[in-house]
């Protein structure tokens, strides 16, 4: 049995006769009888009855029939789909970050997202970890964003936007009103930060190994909110990349201070496969990231 026999059956049944099947489906009527006598053939049943020249269902062929609608509904269906995902109308985007991104910039992203594309649904790999870059090769995520680059085949790093590592205080801290602070300065301060190793931190790389600074000590904690909050709460001062800060300043309460006369600059970019292959729904959510990056 063929699709073409289910397609037939079908035919045959709405249109009544022969001749307008064989219209219907550009076969002579020797050639749809052919494949009608191959498929009763098959299951060794009459499927159609001739009555006033008309053709009608027998009781197997009504059971042929149900089940040609299910299986052809579900074909026709699974063309659809595949089209639409050709096309880049539907489909799924994974997303993964380092840490540090947070999550308040997410729903502006995914909102504008959203209007554009309606039916693509965003997933948000939750196992979110200093350089996710390694998801992307392995299929796991479409899209790292991401602020380091570890240069090898298979990713390109579309660039984002340029970003500044600062320090995070409360506004009545004594570096509140510096117009920058030095990597000595830490010396006497509790650095909140996220619980990666110190050589893999941005102040770590940047200002206290060239330094050889350490801070009085250091807590580690997970995520960008938490840092934040014991920020506020008065336990100790953090270093984060400005742009994932912005959103915890409106509350009130928290400032940024410049690291260094000339500040210490950061890039965010986005990294994804190097094939052509890539639905376009994917540049468009790295174009809205840049966007709100830069505004």
């Amino acid at each position: 049995m063929e699709f073409r026999h289910l397609r037939l059956v079908q035919t045959l049944a709405s249109e009544g006769t022969l001749t307008a099947a064989g219209r219907r489906l550009y076969l002579s009527q020797s050639a749809l009888s052919h494949q009608l006598k191959e498929i009763e053939n098959e299951f060794g049943v009459k499927l159609f009855r001739r009555f006033k020249r008309r053709m009608l269902l027998t009781p197997a062929g009504q059971r042929f029939l149900d089940s040609a609608d299910v299986v052809l509904s579900e074909i026709d269906k699974v063309r659809d789909d595949i089209s639409r995902l050709s096309s880049g109308e539907t489909g799924t985007l994974r997303i993964a970050a380092c840490r540090s991104l947070g999550f308040r910039w997410l729903p502006g992203v995914v909102n504008s997202f959203k209007n554009a594309y309606p039916d693509v649904e965003i997933s948000i790999d939750p196992l979110w970890d200093h350089n996710p870059t390694n998801r992307v090769l392995s299929g796991t995520v479409d899209v790292a964003i991401t602020n380091s680059k570890n240069e090898g085949r298979g990713l390109v790093y579309l660039k984002l936007f340029d970003d500044e590592l600062v320090a995070v205080v409360r506004s009545d801290h004594r570096w509140a009103s510096n117009d920058h602070v030095t990597a000595r300065l830490l010396a006497d301060e509790n650095l909140v930060t996220f619980d990666f190793p110190t050589n893999e931190m941005d102040i770590g790389s940047t200002m206290l190994a060239p330094s050889g600074v350490t801070p009085k000590s250091i807590v580690t904690l997970p995520t960008i909110e938490a840092i934040v909050d014991m920020v506020r709460g008065g336990a100790g001062v953090a270093v984060l990349n400005s742009w994932p800060v912005r959103p915890f300043l409106i509350d009130g309460g928290l400032q940024t201070v410049r690291l260094g006369r000339g500040g210490i600059q950061r890039s965010w970019y986005a990294a994804v496969t190097d094939d052509d292959q890539k639905p376009p729904y994917i540049a468009r959510f790295i174009g809205l990231l840049a966007h709100q990056g830069k505004s």
